[in-house]
């Protein structure tokens, strides 16, 4: 069912870019400035703000199994190719049994950066990520579910498909170093995220 949700949010972002047929703008990507006339000329001097963007990935699934995550993300855009991002992550499971149900939930905060390829390969990006993670773990002394935490490094590559001067969608795979018996994550990792320019 996961993957099903970021087959559709792909194909709904190439049906967007199509529909716009617009850039994506990171902040110094600008080749010819439009100044607020409308003429080119000299942009204003860049604020802080003006190289922060929102996004991140979600994925919802309902049944027997229920699944909610949430990782949004505030990134800061250092130059064209480079940025990166802190951010909060939940996930929350139900499992219904024919004699019962399991739920437990999952939170954190992460760290990840996007390195975008030059030129012809710019649409392509690699993507690290750091998560700190406090997941439920069962005590092999008491044999009851207590909670702990977990670190996680992952490493992948992804593609970003643009919308517009501002927003852009992207689809990317991670791997996950940690072969802890109480990580969430099966590997690869397969996500689609989007992300939103705060400039003006």
């Amino acid at each position: 069912m996961k993957k099903l949700i970021v087959i559709a949010l792909v194909t709904l972002s190439s049906s967007i870019f199509t529909l716009c047929k617009a850039q994506y703008v990171r902040p110094g990507d600008e080749t010819t400035p439009v100044n607020p006339t409308g003429t080119p000329g000299q942009l204003p001097p860049k604020t802080f703000g003006d190289n922060l963007s929102i996004g991140g990935s979600f994925a919802l699934q309902f049944g027997d199994i229920t699944f909610i995550e949430l990782e949004p993300l505030l990134s800061y855009h250092f130059n064209s190719s480079f940025m990166a991002g802190i951010g909060p992550v939940y996930q929350y499971v139900n499992e219904n049994y024919g004699y019962g149900s399991y739920s437990s939930s999952t939170y954190g905060a992460r760290v990840a950066a996007m390195f975008f390829l030059p030129e012809d390969l710019s649409r392509v990006f690699i993507m690290g990520e750091w998560d700190v993670l406090n997941v439920p773990e069962q005590s092999l002394y008491t044999y009851q579910v207590e909670r702990g935490y977990l670190t996680l490094p992952l490493v992948g590559i992804g593609y970003k498909e643009q919308v517009s001067d501002k927003v852009f969608f992207s689809i990317y795979g991670l791997w996950n170093f940690n072969n802890s018996m109480y990580n969430p994550f099966s590997n690869p990792i397969i996500n689609a995220g989007f992300d939103i320019g705060l400039w003006q």
